[in-house]
């Protein structure tokens, strides 16, 4: 009878160490921010132009074209024209940070940030 127990309880050690192993494996996999902007950053004066291109950071997939470029502050600046992977950002007259987003149809995001002077 010791012995059923002792085999019964070993399983059942196991098993409990067993899912909280394989528990802690889980993967979590996020849309946010897949999209490669370069540049990441950049400061920009009044009036600049800056070319912005995106890539996907997973060598496991590709862009769903096409592309969605947008602003945070069309006050700060705007995407004058844009295609295939880049787009041009045109500075306005105005200090401060705005925000480029980029969005792929699989709903894959990428940001870049122009920091005006």
């Amino acid at each position: 009878m010791k012995t059923v127990k002792g085999w019964v309880l070993t399983g059942l050690f196991v098993s409990v160490l067993m899912g909280i192993v394989l528990g802690g494996c889980e993967s979590t996999q996020t849309t946010d921010n897949v999209i490669a902007v370069t540049p990441a950053s950049v400061t920009v004066t009044n009036w600049a132009t800056v070319v912005f291109t995106a890539s996907f950071s997973s060598t496991n997939s590709a862009l769903a074209l096409p592309l969605v470029w947008s602003v945070s502050d069309p006050a700060r600046g705007t995407i004058r024209a844009s295609g295939g992977l880049t787009a041009i950002y045109e500075a306005k007259n105005l200090s401060g940070n705005n925000t480029i987003t980029v969005r792929d149809q699989g709903d894959n995001s990428g940001i870049a940030v122009a920091i005006g002077q």
